[in-house]
């Protein structure tokens, strides 16, 4: 029996092996070393990888299939070496990640580049930063299908991701005819795995409920292969039935830093909310499509950005999806700086990874496989059986844009909600707003409502609260 034939018929010949004894691919244009490298009876990935290992002289490689960790051994691990070898500044390989995210948000703009600019971003900028972020996730999400963004989800397949590709709808009805037709185009060439059809839409006001169902339709039409949703605010989406009627499933973003609730109870606040998507899908799935908390920026009411507090919710977040079992995307991958000029300054500070491509402090804890206790149901009894009772434990001055606070008593703060009116100008008023008239209950009793969201509210004179 010579070594190959003993080789091929049994376990004990491994590609280190073959490599100390025999010098394969010293000599890659020899035929006597094509096809079965390593001799174990196959022809697969590891015959690329031990071919790779030799002729790039990379000792140090370790002997695994699986290069990104993805749990699946395919061509995107022979992309993500080749890419190592050559210096594209891709993540180490067989890089041992305790937990990957279900997906995360991906744009790829850097300093000094705006899509509100027309910044062309190029493909290879876009496999350095989706590059970066691929071992961590096993999904991207993207915004747009323009300057060079198309080619997002050839890119994302290149790294065996999933690609949720987004078409970009704004008010003007030409660059919205771009996107349509480059993502439907990216869709029959094989790079989506589910279509976007708009990101908030309905929230600016950009077009209304007929024009995007129309823009739904028109995606479903052409690709009735892929799934199809929007994603928009929760409290957009429960007020336009229709959209979820049209949708393949529901793509929902909360925000809990943007309604000024602390950190401490925001991943109670998403468990309350999320559960009334639910019963509003009528048995369609309902993902996360969008949720976060900035590194830095402004105090909005009870939130608080800091570094602390954005690694706390990223980890208390994953907590509660991993435990509900929950779809989602995480905003976002990259702090982005052109953000600052449409949000603030917190708009540039959303980012798992800052501007240059690190990872924050504390975001490793999530990827590490930590989670934290369920924190989220609030299903102990305020101060204990008795009668429910509700206060004001802070009322801002005439003219102040405070927002006011209360405390309930007495009951479970899952199970209701409070309702603030303010008389202002001969007339009652629903706070925060009338579309969104609900404020959470805290899972400690206390609530906070904002009641200067328009006009003059600051002069209101009355102000009273029901509690149900």
């Amino acid at each position: 029996m010579t070594e190959n034939q003993r080789c091929a018929n049994t376990n004990d010949c491994s590609s280190e092996n073959i490599y100390e004894d025999n010098e394969v691919g010293r000599n890659l244009s020899s035929t006597s070393y094509l096809g079965d490298l390593n001799h174990d009876g196959k022809i697969d990935i590891s015959d690329v990888i031990l071919a790779l290992r030799v002729a790039l002289e990379l000792d140090d490689l370790k002997p695994c299939s699986d290069i990104n960790s993805d749990g699946i051994i395919d061509i995107s691990d022979v992309i993500l070496i080749l890419r190592v070898a050559i210096k594209l500044d891709q993540p180490k390989y067989c890089q041992e990640i305790e937990y990957r995210l279900y997906g995360i948000n991906f744009s790829p703009y850097m300093t000094g580049q705006d899509p509100n600019l027309g910044t062309y971003i190029g493909i290879e900028q876009i496999r350095k930063r989706m590059g970066i972020i691929a071992p961590y996730t096993n999904r991207v999400r993207t915004f747009g299908t323009a300057d060079g963004l198309e080619k997002s989800g050839m890119v994302a397949h290149e790294f065996g991701l999933e690609a949720f590709i987004g078409a970009w709808l704004s008010k003007d009805l030409a660059i919205n005819e771009e996107q349509i037709e480059k993502l439907i185009q990216a869709g029959k060439d094989g790079y989506i795995d589910v279509a976007i059809v708009g990101n908030e839409v309905l929230l600016r006001q950009d077009l209304s409920e007929d024009q995007l169902i129309n823009y739904i339709r028109r995606v479903k039409n052409a690709l009735p292969w892929i799934p199809v949703t929007t994603a928009d605010v929760y409290s957009k989406i429960l007020s336009y039935p229709r959209i979820i009627e049209e949708v393949d499933f529901l793509f929902v973003n909360y925000y809990p830093y943007w309604e000024g609730i602390k950190v401490d109870y925001a991943i109670a606040t998403i468990h309350t909310l999320h559960k009334r998507m639910i019963e509003a899908a009528k048995g369609k799935e309902v993902y996360v499509s969008e949720t976060g908390w900035p590194s830095c920026g402004n105090t909005i009411g009870e939130a608080v950005p800091s570094p602390e507090n954005a690694s706390f919710y990223f980890l208390n977040f994953v907590s509660w999806a991993r435990a509900n079992n929950i779809k989602y995307f995480y905003f976002e991958a990259f702090d982005e700086e052109w953000k600052a000029n449409h949000e603030g300054p917190q708009g540039k500070c959303w980012g798992i990874w800052d501007k240059d491509g690190n990872l924050k402090n504390g975001m490793q804890d999530v990827f590490d496989g930590l989670t934290i206790p369920d924190n989220w149901t609030c299903t102990d009894i305020i101060g204990g059986p008795g009668n429910p009772k509700i206060e004001f434990t802070y009322v801002p001055p005439y003219g102040s844009f405070d927002n006011i606070k209360g405390q309930v008593w007495h009951v479970t703060p899952d199970k209701y909600k409070v309702v603030v009116y303010i008389y202002v100008a001969g007339n009652w008023w629903i706070k925060p707003y009338l579309d969104k008239p609900l404020t959470n209950i805290n899972c400690d009793g206390t609530w906070t409502t904002d009641i200067t969201t328009g006009g003059i509210d600051e002069r209101a004179t009355k102000i009273i609260y029901l509690c149900g």
